[in-house]
């Protein structure tokens, strides 16, 4: 019985590896007009963000955004999911779902996204497309459509500590966006301005929250 179980179970294992070989093979032809085509419809502002918006963005994201093979295990405050499986979340998924999605999109973004994109790409796609809420029952995608729907005003015109809101919302969108947890917002600006300044650390990996610049 036990033998005939773990039988069953490598079956399984080979039939789960040869599916995900597979889409590997398929998103690694795919995975650059997909991005492509995410730039393309981008504003123009996303594809310029100053060096020090994206210093503040990746320092908060993906500290080690420009070396990692786009995921990140190890680095204090960079959480499970580095910003290339953030974009991959949408490029790879039609509505991801957390458990053995995780494992194939970590899959997906090192063996189709990471080798096939550069990272100056990889960044301009994310910012373009990223998830910052709903209002009024449409999503808001991108920096560009959070700044004029949430502070209502070009990207390009925010202000420092707007930005930086925009930062806070990705952590949890529908809960940090204007108008819905505005304290909570605001302390989470309050705590990645600490981080910016080098005022404090993240307590470690998973320290998203930022509970290490609580003070």
């Amino acid at each position: 019985m036990i033998r005939k179980g773990l039988m069953l179970l490598a079956a399984l294992v080979v039939l789960y590896l040869t599916y995900l070989g597979i889409r590997i093979w398929q998103e690694r032809a795919d995975v650059g007009p997909k991005i492509d085509r995410i730039i393309a419809t981008a504003d123009a502002n996303e594809l310029a963000l100053p060096k020090s918006r994206v210093d503040a963005l990746l320092k908060v994201e993906d500290p080690t955004f420009w070396t990692n093979k786009g995921i990140d295990l190890s680095t204090p405050g960079a959480g499970m999911t580095s910003l290339s499986q953030a974009l991959g979340k949408r490029i790879f998924f039609n509505g991801f779902e957390p458990g053995l999605a995780k494992g194939e999109l970590m899959a997906l973004t090192r063996f189709a996204l990471y080798p096939q994109v550069s990272k100056e790409r990889t960044l301009q796609a994310f910012v373009a497309s990223a998830y910052l809420g709903t209002h009024r029952g449409r999503e808001v995608i991108g920096y560009a459509d959070g700044a004029q729907t949430w502070f209502g005003k070009p990207l390009e015109q925010l202000t420092d500590d707007e930005y930086l809101g925009l930062i806070a919302i990705q952590l949890a969108p529908d809960r940090l966006k204007p108008g819905r947890d505005d304290t909570g917002r605001a302390e989470r600006v309050r705590r990645i301005k600490r981080l910016l300044a080098s005022q404090c650390e993240p307590s470690g990996l998973r320290d998203v929250q930022l509970d290490g610049c609580d003070q």
